[in-house]
């Protein structure tokens, strides 16, 4: 700007000195005007800034930094790229990641490009997602490594085919704009070199248009699907950080504009962060904690690099303790999971954290965790875990500097209120044992407080969620009724979530009491922990879960408990009904073709890839265990519910073909009086030790 000013009054000033006088009045020629002074820059230093902040601010921090036309610029830099090439030969983990962003790249090269279309709901745009997380990344990555224009061909085509479509979904289901939004920074930032200036228009024009105007216009007045700015949800981290990506990628295409956008996201963006207080947890479980964390840690490293700083929102306590999240609810052979959440078990299949977190809060010790666990998961896995993002993150010097942690014996993870005891650490078939708490309208929640994780000698024996639905049925999230609190036997009507098999209690390591067409655990019900002890010989957790099934008890605890003296894991139920009930026991276990019951109902062998536990009823004196096969076809209701759900949701839930349930019935169970249900679980059927009631649970007994 400042080059044009001056060029323009020298201009006016050369004309001006050879103009004759033409007004006839033989006066002077007038003198030039003064030119006016330079504009500077205003520059803030970032370190003085901290949301909420303003646009003004962003455009002070920018231009502190100097990143004006410098591409890459977001999550690597041209002299980045060009190191990590030679950085991984020879390297374990990242040759064999790197190898494969190139191999997947090399597999979109000639395939047809993804189109427009709405999935049964008429909601989501089914590929946007696909070409926003597995095409565009890698292929813009793999141009950025060996400068092979067919990859910045094959990406460019695609985004702009995309850029013709009618919508992204912006006014209908923002997610799939916050996604897209994100692959266009990555594309517009890592192929700036390739692209042409109306190349890069399209780009821009594009996701200004279908994510940042409408999504701003939304946050300003109140508007748009789900209000999703307003959430500490997935969806604020995704939406906001692929608009913070955008804006930053094509910061100055508009300048003025694109500064509000980054502002107003960065400022909305502090409620999610927050929400992993205290511990780091997600209530919305591993797949939904990844989901929404992938776009947030972009954006979080995008401001960083571009305007200096996160501005405070890297802070929050929780957030800082977050990367370890995933270990922190994982047994030797697997990962617990929660409400709307997939299957984690096998030791192959534990999920993982990301480097970023180690790598932005120079953090050795969970840089060191994060490594060993994606060589051990990594090994056998032709497509490899985590990917580009961790490729990016990876930093060697860190990993070298940690030490191997080894995994507490006992933990507690406030926010997602999950307790496990382990029997020893480092041994792959020491017993584990696991409890989820919490509350029950936690986003993505199911009806599935105290639902309990058993493995042991390296296999998984209790498996308390059944896994998400994939998609999601239209009717999913639909409230149904009869309500929790209506009339016992009252009729089932429209068809919606607590309709569903994997939502209810009954499909996960429950109690059920007096089971009908209402939903079998309160959905508004919220378990706390009210006791816990760990020493080296034994530890315990112990739920009130009253809260959980107000209709129906009058008090009610469950505890969890691992003797490792005795190498013995419990689990005990104490409740009062408030009527005579009817009252299920249920473990879903994949062990279930392996299963023999005793001749007298007591004790189960439960037989596994050769390895075998055993289950044992320690009380009440009359309980017995029943066994459920698994099955393709039929849905595993419980006797009371099948008559009610299973013709209605005919075609709805998917099969359970690998889970079968070991239960007890208990039929005409006293009212006003303590019922207490113990199972033990060991290596050798053994009578183990005497009964105690939970508030009398300590580490020895």
């Amino acid at each position: 700007m400042r080059t044009y000013i001056a060029l323009s009054w020298l201009v006016l000033t050369i004309l001006s000195c050879g103009k004759k006088d033409l007004s006839g009045t033989g006066g002077t020629t007038p003198t030039p005007p003064t030119p006016p002074a330079p504009v500077t820059p205003t520059l803030i230093d970032p370190a003085t800034v901290a949301v909420p902040m303003s646009s003004a601010q962003v455009v002070g921090t920018f231009n502190f930094k100097k990143m004006k036309d410098v591409h890459p610029r977001l999550l690597f830099s041209a002299a980045e790229v060009s190191a990590l090439g030679t950085a991984v030969q020879g390297d374990v983990f990242a040759k064999p990641t790197y190898d494969d962003v190139i191999s997947r790249a090399d597999a979109l090269l000639g395939t047809g490009l993804l189109n427009y279309g709405l999935d049964g709901a008429n909601l989501r745009i089914q590929n946007i997602h696909t070409v926003s997380n597995d095409h565009i990344p890698y292929l813009v990555l793999a141009y950025q490594f060996t400068k092979n224009t067919a990859y910045a061909k094959r990406a460019w085509d695609q985004l702009n085919l995309m850029c013709s479509w009618a919508d992204w979904g912006a006014n209908r289901h923002f997610l799939d704009a916050g996604i897209a939004a994100k692959a266009v920074a990555i594309a517009y930032d890592g192929l700036y070199d390739y692209l042409t200036s109306a190349q890069r228009t399209v780009l821009y024009n594009a996701v200004r248009t279908f994510v940042l105007v409408p999504g701003k216009n939304q946050i300003d007045n109140g508007t748009g699907p789900f209000k999703w700015y307003d959430t500490k949800d997935n969806w604020n981290g995704i939406c906001h950080g692929g608009m913070i990506m955008a804006a930053l990628a094509t910061y100055e295409m508009d300048s003025t504009f694109n500064s509000q956008v980054i502002a107003t996201c960065a400022n909305g963006m502090l409620k999610y962060i927050q929400s992993f207080d205290p511990d780091g947890a997600s209530v919305e479980g591993l797949s939904y904690w990844s989901y929404g964390l992938q776009n947030t840690f972009l954006a979080l490293e995008s401001l960083n690099r571009v305007l200096g700083g996160t501005f405070g929102l890297t802070n929050p306590s929780g957030f800082r303790k977050t990367g370890m999240f995933p270990y922190s609810v994982s047994g030797p052979v697997g990962t617990a999971t929660f409400g709307d959440d997939y299957v984690y078990a096998g030791k192959a299949n534990r999920f993982l954290s990301y480097f970023w977190f180690s790598k932005f809060y120079k953090d050795a010790n969970m840089a060191r965790a994060h490594y060993e666990a994606c060589v051990a998961i990594n090994e056998t896995r032709p497509r490899k875990m985590n990917g580009w993002f961790d490729l990016l993150f990876y930093d060697k010097q860190l990993v070298n500097q940690g030490s191997v942690q080894a995994q507490p014996l006992s933990s507690f993870v406030k926010g997602v209120d999950y307790a496990q005891l382990l029997e020893v650490a480092g041994n792959d078939n020491a017993l584990y044992i696991g409890m989820h708490g919490g509350d029950n309208q936690a986003s993505h929640g199911h009806l599935d407080a105290g639902s309990f994780f058993l493995q042991g000698e390296g296999e998984n024996w209790a498996q308390g969620n059944l896994g998400v639905f994939t998609p999601y049925p239209s009717d999913y999230f639909n409230v149904t009724a009869p309500s929790y609190t209506a009339a016992p036997n009252a009729a089932a009507t429209t068809p919606g979530r607590f309709y569903y098999y994997r939502v209810r209690a009954e499909s996960k390591n429950c109690l059920v009491f007096n089971p009908d067409s209402r939903p079998d655990q309160n959905p508004s019900g919220i378990a706390t922990m009210v006791k816990d002890g760990n020493t080296a010989t034994g530890g315990f957790y112990v739920l009130n879960l009253k809260d959980n099934y107000s209709r129906d008890v009058t008090e009610y605890k469950r505890g969890i408990k691992l003797n490792r003296s005795q190498k013995v894991a419990m689990i005990q139920d104490e409740f009062i009904p408030n009527k005579t009930s009817t009252v299920y026991w249920i473990m879903h276990t994949a062990a279930i073709d392996g299963i023999t019951i005793s001749q007298d109902g007591k004790s189960a062998t439960m037989i596994r890839n050769g390895r075998t536990l055993y289950a044992r009823i320690v009380s009440p004196a009359d309980a017995s265990f029943d066994k459920v096969p698994r099955s393709n076809t039929i849905i595993n209701y419980l006797n009371e519910t099948m008559p009610i759900f299973s013709s209605m949701m005919q075609g709805k839930n998917p099969a359970n073909p690998f889970y079968g349930k070991l239960q007890i019935r208990l039929g005409d169970v006293s009212a006003s009086k303590v019922t207490t249900i113990r199972v033990d679980f060991s290596r050798a059927l053994q009578e183990g030790m005497s009964l105690t009631a939970l508030d009398s649970w300590n580490t020895d007994n």
